[in-house]
């Protein structure tokens, strides 16, 4: 499991009933890699993805408590990426690229269209498409997957490659983590263990406990600014509509600075939650595996009237695009890693210390190599009802964003201006001359790199009615 954002509608999943429709025909260009083992002393390796974490959040405090003590200490311990950047600014794509080590034009997974006769049709993980798992898995590692998010479910073909993948629609950071340590047992060395939380997600229900400790006082609420701060997700999805243009006033009374700030504390909150489940999923595996490879990331981050936004999906701001990265333990270097990296490094990055061989068509980079690099990202939203097409191509100094709805282009000094608030497109053309052409190189080697498959799955009327109510449709 965002012009404002939305993030909400981006858990369209639900295993039980979403059933898998046909692929269109095509011919894949992928080849399966020769039989590879892993290295003799191949590291245990555990995926953390939690949903939505800002990367400002690491390290930050609020009231004088920090938010990630658990996290710091990794940060201190291993290897800490401060420019890391996501494919995509919400989950299905970003994990897709993750996976595959690609782009989301190479992929595709992004939204299919809605047709009323048959249903809402999404798209799936392609099935020629080489996943992290399934190569660690041939490479005789054993997998295990904790699944929160319904994008990733396995009707959405995200279970490929794991030998046991439990999940549970949105449930809480206590429940990864039990059931990621209950997996823990049974799987043999070396082995590949994936947990995905939660609860820095949308409708950020935090631990009151938590709440209590970042000093979260309701009672300065008026009662109607509590009902909204307290339930969110209706705040946003009205947000999102008026923000995209689908209705033309806002219906709702806007929050108030004190509003705002108690809905940046209670997403804190969930912050300091998760980070304890961390820890404790940590802890508890490095008691099996004392030098097991840690990875704790994000998918994407979060808007909290950054830009006049909420939630994620609709930009590639800063606040969304830019993710947390540790890598802790097994061998990797220490010390801050400065450089430009994207989220589909990650994949041959593990694959290298697995000692296994990475798909000459995955499009990521080894994040301990010290080239020079540009990133590169899309989103287009969740549905074709947000009209949201937008790519962004990143330098060391600079970032292009392109806005194909609003036939608007943003140019930004990423040293000078991190918080983006000066477009200096007009006064330096050929700055945004030069990094179009960065960006249209890219995007034509991704169409290049396309298997000409994609998986769609169909969201029965029952399903589409529950998450409705969830308030992940619109």
């Amino acid at each position: 499991m965002a012009g404002v954002l939305l993030v909400a509608l981006l858990l369209l999943g639900l295993g039980l009933y979403l059933v898998l429709t046909g692929e269109h025909a095509a011919v894949s260009t992928e080849r399966p890699l020769p039989a590879r083992k892993a290295a003799d002393h191949a590291p245990d390796m555990v995926l953390i993805v939690l949903d939505a974490l800002r990367a400002d959040r690491v390290g930050a405090e609020r009231n004088g408590v920090p938010l990630t003590p658990f996290l710091d200490r990794l940060r201190a311990e291993g290897a800490w990426f401060p420019d890391a950047v996501t494919a995509c600014t919400w989950t299905r794509p970003a994990m897709a690229s993750l996976f595959t080590s690609s782009y989301v034009e190479t992929h595709e997974v992004v939204f299919a269209a809605e047709d009323e006769a048959s249903g809402n049709r999404q798209t799936a993980l392609p099935p020629d498409r080489q996943v992290l798992a399934a190569l660690l898995q041939a490479g005789g590692y054993a997998t295990a997957g904790v699944q929160t998010n319904g994008n990733l479910f396995p009707v959405m073909g995200f279970d490929r490659g794991f030998d046991h993948y439990t999940c549970s629609l949105d449930a809480p950071g206590g429940w990864v983590t039990q059931e990621s340590l209950k997996a823990v047992p049974s799987l043999k060395s070396p082995f590949f263990l994936y947990a995905h939380y939660m609860d820095t997600h949308l409708p950020y229900q935090s631990p009151e406990e938590y709440r209590k400790l970042l000093g979260y006082a309701p009672e300065k609420l008026t009662a109607e600014e509590r009902a909204a701060v307290e339930h969110f997700l209706e705040y946003v999805m009205t947000w999102a509509h008026f923000s995209t243009g689908r209705c033309d006033t806002f219906p709702l009374q806007e929050l108030s600075e004190d509003g705002k700030e108690a809905v940046r504390l209670l997403y804190d909150a969930s912050v300091r939650s998760v980070d304890e489940e961390v820890r404790r999923l940590v802890e508890g595996v490095r008691a099996r595996s004392s030098d097991a490879l840690v990875i704790v990331m994000a998918d994407h981050g979060e808007h909290f009237w950054d830009h006049n936004l909420l939630g994620h999906g609709l930009s590639l701001y800063n606040c969304e695009l830019q993710v947390p990265l540790i890598l802790q333990g097994g061998g990797v270097p220490k010390g801050e890693q400065s450089r430009l990296v994207e989220t589909i490094d990650i994949a041959p990055t593990l694959l290298r210390l697995a000692g296994l061989p990475a798909p000459e068509s995955w499009q990521g980079k080894d994040l301990f190599t010290a080239e020079a690099r540009h990133g590169f990202a899309r989103t287009q939203s969740d549905s074709p009802a947000w009209n949201i097409e937008m790519d962004a191509v990143l330098t060391e100094t600079l970032k292009l964003v392109v806005d194909e709805r609003k036939q608007q282009v943003l140019l930004f000094d990423r040293k000078a201006d991190p918080e983006e608030q000066q477009n200096l497109a007009e006064e330096r053309p050929e700055a945004v001359a030069a990094m179009k052409q960065l960006l249209h190189r890219q995007r034509a080697e991704n169409q290049r790199r396309r298997t000409g498959v994609q998986s769609e799955v169909t969201v029965d009327a029952e399903t589409l009615e529950q998450l409705r109510q969830l308030g992940y449709m619109h």
